[in-house]
């Protein structure tokens, strides 16, 4: 019980960060759409696209080495075996985040100009590229910190970074935007580059304090500690790079199918930049729970597997993972209800655009699936399946990019949204598959889908039909009738029995 309640303190702590940190970034992200338009929010995807694969080149699934490594040498009791891994992950981290600064401060004129086929692009990438190292070494140590489950010191860097981002970009955009969306983006960058450092020296100084807390052995350390943390970032890196790759190239082709269906250049980026500027981050802001528990169930699974051997079969996995499964679809659920319901309200109070709320709702349908993908994906990896993980998210990037290529053309961003459709299906089922298929776990589609469903749906429409006549103002409206949504929920879940006694009882022993 004491291993659960750290990590419930973990999650909780992580969680209330991760949603502040969210809050804060849509806020922000609604401030910044309104001063450069939809249209500088598509730029400044296009620019996010590449500076993403960068990122990817630069960590090389380092994370999760680090995470690996660490927890399984602690779980040993050999504290040096740890602070050996650590080091070189950090090693590692320098090589690939040093290659990957100098291939996009060189490659900004080609990737700019060839790539993303867009001029404005490149002074921003050139200026991101001097992040990279610095979010490299990071992720080492955000993974040393997440195996050790003191994951609030990582969190307290993502809220100093945020603050320091937001800051650096309010005292610049006002002068560089006038200038155009060019230099309006630029701005935003910059911010991001000057924070990611700061981030890196807090995140140092906080290692070598923490390092000290280690279970002190006199074992040394173990001499396949490369081998173990190229097997398994070097594989992670390699399907990282061509899933990324692939995911670059869909975000480059978005706006050229819609100019092909028929858009001129600037409407084909205002709509790129509605749907992924503002629409998905709205309607991923509350998967930040889901990613949380994604975090920290990756240490937690991998001590199991390496302190009980086989994963088939295993009750204390399985029960992990049964759970896991169970409370991530209630909360998709009910969180896809609010989207679909709130969506008028959400599009006018975030972001005051009528399109944004008609793909809040198209894409409130779909959260189900994307959020358990999210948690199905972590267990995956605390398993020691991210190879199989990164197949399906290689298998979905590809299906993305021939979707796009096939389907925005004729349909334009209904043909878009068609194909996120279809890949987010796919990719969630190959991954839940081959879940079920490892650990040979049952779900309970009546207890984990149905009644769920059927209570959100209730809650829904319950909020919807007491609150919308009255004619409440829209941030009123919103607040008050997501919050009694929620609290209905709860009450009819516990009713109908998706709440089971025994979900209750564990749960005030855990908070004892």
């Amino acid at each position: 019980m004491k291993r659960i309640k750290v990590f419930l303190g973990n999650a909780l702590i992580l969680a209330a960060v991760t949603l502040f940190m969210r809050t804060v970034s849509v806020v922000w992200g609604a401030y910044v759409s309104r001063i450069i338009g939809a249209e500088g929010m598509g730029l400044f995807s296009l620019i996010t696209s590449a500076y993403g694969f960068a990122v990817v080149l630069a960590t090389s699934g380092i994370n999760l080495a680090t995470v690996r490594l660490v927890s399984e040498e602690i779980a040993f009791g050999r504290g040096r075996g740890a602070t050996g891994a650590v080091v070189r992950c950090l090693a590692y981290a320098l090589i690939f985040g040093g290659a990957s600064f100098f291939l996009l401060f060189f490659g900004a004129d080609f990737i700019g100009n060839n790539i993303l086929g867009d001029a404005r692009t490149v002074i921003s990438l050139r200026t991101l590229s001097i992040s990279l190292p610095f979010i490299a070494v990071t992720n080492v140590f955000a993974g040393y910190f997440s195996a050790v489950r003191r994951i609030y010191k990582s969190a307290a860097a993502n809220i100093v970074e945020q603050f320091i981002k937001i800051g650096i970009i309010l005292s610049t955009i006002g002068m560089l935007a006038p200038r155009g969306i060019e230099y309006a983006c630029l701005a935003l960058v910059i911010g991001t580059s000057v924070s990611e450092g700061l981030s890196f020296s807090y995140m140092f100084v906080m290692y070598l304090i923490d390092r000290r807390r280690l279970p002190r052995s006199d074992a040394t350390v173990p001499h396949d500690l490369v081998r173990r943390m190229i097997g398994i970032s070097l594989p992670v890196a390699a399907g990282a790079y061509l899933r990324s790759g692939l995911v670059t190239l869909e975000h480059v082709l978005i706006p050229r199918g819609l100019r092909a269906y028929g858009e001129n250049a600037a409407e084909a980026l205002s709509l790129y930049g509605v749907v992924h500027g503002m629409v998905f981050p709205l309607v991923l802001f509350p998967a930040a729970l889901c990613q949380t528990f994604a975090s920290l169930i990756v240490p937690e699974l991998s001590e199991m597997s390496a302190t009980y051997g086989t994963k088939k079969d295993n009750r204390h996995i399985n029960y992990v993972v049964s759970r896991s499964i169970k409370f991530g679809l209630m909360f998709a659920l009910i969180t896809a209800a609010v989207f679909i319901t709130f969506a008028d309200g959400l599009g006018e109070l975030v972001y005051h655009n009528a399109l944004c709320a008609k793909y809040i709702r198209i894409f409130g349908v779909l959260v189900p699936v994307m959020y358990l993908d999210t948690v199905v994906d972590g267990m995956l990896k605390g398993l020691g399946e991210q190879m199989a993980s990164m197949r399906y998210n290689i298998i979905d990037a590809a299906a993305s990019v021939a979707l796009v290529l096939l389907l925005t053309p004729r349909l334009g961003v209904d043909g878009y949204v068609l194909c996120v459709f279809i890949t987010e299906i796919l990719n969630a089922s190959l991954s839940l598959h081959r879940l079920i298929k490892v650990t040979g776990v049952r779900l309970k589609i009546i207890e984990y889908v149905a009644v769920p469903a059927l209570a959100a749906a209730g809650a829904a429409a319950a909020s919807n039909l007491v609150f919308r006549p009255i004619g409440m103002p829209t941030a009123m409206f919103v607040i008050i009738g997501i919050t009694v949504c929620a609290a209905v929920y709860l009450a009819l879940s516990r009713l109908l029995g998706a709440i089971s006694r025994d979900d209750v009882r564990w749960a005030k022993n855990a908070m004892k």
